[in-house]
């Protein structure tokens, strides 16, 4: 299969990036970010966005994938 020859050679020549990119998968799960957003929010609620969509939206931002925040709003 090639996706998983091409995963292969990512985890040869650049395990750390494969490992910080499961992390970050497993840490930055939607459901997660909502769950504890509704355990931790005292004045704060959800109306448009939810909390998981925000933190998606920095992560396009702060990876240079969108200019700003509102571009990837845009694209929300």
């Amino acid at each position: 299969m090639i996706i998983g020859q091409v995963f292969e050679r990512f985890v040869e020549e650049s395990p750390v990036s494969v490992m910080v990119r499961g992390l970050l998968k497993t840490i930055l799960c939607p459901q997660k970010l909502d769950e504890l957003f509704e355990k931790s929010a005292k004045t704060q609620y959800t109306k448009e966005l939810l909390f998981s969509t925000v933190v998606e939206m920095m992560n396009t931002v702060t990876c240079g994938i969108r200019p700003s925040i509102h571009a990837a709003y845009q694209v929300q």
